[in-house]
């Protein structure tokens, strides 16, 4: 997962994301979700702090996490938004990650 945190007036362009991280990320290393933040939070030296991510209860979960979270779909070149039955897919191993 990637969390990121978007420009003041920019909005989560899916399709562009999955162009560019193809583009530029080996495929071992593209992320499978996006996690959309409002503010990220950062430690004194500007690490991300992770922590808050990876709890094993939240890590994908949309019906813990309010942020705005997207899945990769290789088959449609895009990255979409993670719904409660993509999660359930997910989850039961019918949507291949």
């Amino acid at each position: 997962m990637a969390a990121v945190h978007l420009a003041p007036g920019q909005t989560f362009d899916g399709q562009r994301l999955y162009q560019h991280v193809c583009t530029w990320l080996p495929a071992y290393a593209v992320p499978h979700f996006i996690r959309i933040q409002d503010t990220v939070e950062i430690t004194s030296t500007f690490q991300l702090v992770k922590s808050q991510l990876v709890h094993v209860h939240e890590v994908f979960n949309v019906g813990i996490i309010a942020d705005s979270l997207f899945v990769l779909d290789n088959q449609a070149q895009a990255f979409w938004p993670l719904t409660p039955d993509t999660y359930k897919a997910v989850c039961e191993g019918t949507w291949k990650l």
